[in-house]
């Protein structure tokens, strides 16, 4: 009973989260979700954490039974001895924040980790929401590790929330595993945008820094003159 409970569950919460999943012998019963809409629901691989993420919304808030203000991601399942799993993340954790910073989804928290890594710091914290606390997790994230592949095909076999029955989850994936697969494709161009933006950012501020600089030298020299 339990077993079968926390099926309905898991089918309930795919169908409230608009994530199309066609579980044997009830596929009138999700309708198709335009692209753009899936890919922003949809869950995706963290390659920081070893992990699958789900954005939280209502009716993930409900069948999880999270707290109604609960924000951010849901740590859907972990790669066994993955980064996640090593740091103390678990199936069922929220991720609330990355380096002080909110998450509102799943790609906030591997460009948070990617511009650490790339400031050469290894070092990434977490305010992690689970059982009704928050707890901070300083996670030790290195470059090799962020970089190493994952196959879709072994997601299916990682550790998930308790309230998740196996089959079902199992299922879940491998319905949904083009989806997490084009999640993980577009992933690193996000990344990288994410960075590119943030070296224009600074070379404007440099460039601004430098005019304002150039200004006060030239009113020194003007000062001098009229002296």
């Amino acid at each position: 009973m339990v077993l079968k409970n926390s099926y309905r569950a898991f089918r309930a919460l795919i169908v409230v989260a608009h994530i199309a999943s066609p579980f044997a012998g009830v596929h009138s019963a999700f309708a198709a979700t335009p692209p753009a809409a899936h890919a922003k629901s949809g869950p995706m691989i963290s390659k920081a954490l070893d992990a699958l993420l789900l954005p939280i919304n209502k009716g993930v808030i409900k069948k999880f039974k999270l707290d109604k203000g609960a924000h951010g991601v849901l740590v859907l399942s972990v790669k066994p001895g993955g980064v996640a799993d090593k740091q103390g993340i678990k199936p069922g954790d929220v991720l609330a924040e990355v380096q002080g910073h909110k998450i509102h989804k799943p790609i906030d928290v591997d460009v948070a980790v990617r511009r650490q890594l790339k400031a050469g710091h290894s070092d990434t914290s977490f305010s992690v929401a689970r059982g009704g606390a928050v707890v901070a997790v300083a996670a030790t994230i290195t470059l090799e590790s962020y970089n190493e592949a994952i196959a879709v095909s072994e997601v299916s076999s990682w550790e998930t929330d308790t309230t998740v029955s196996s089959s079902s989850y199992e299922e879940y994936v491998s319905s949904e595993s083009t989806e997490i697969e084009t999640a993980e494709e577009s992933e690193e161009a996000t990344v990288e945008e994410d960075l590119t933006q943030d070296e224009s950012a600074d070379t404007d501020s440099s460039d601004d820094a430098d005019d304002s600089s150039d200004d006060s030298s030239d009113d020194s020299g003007d000062e001098g003159d009229g002296d």
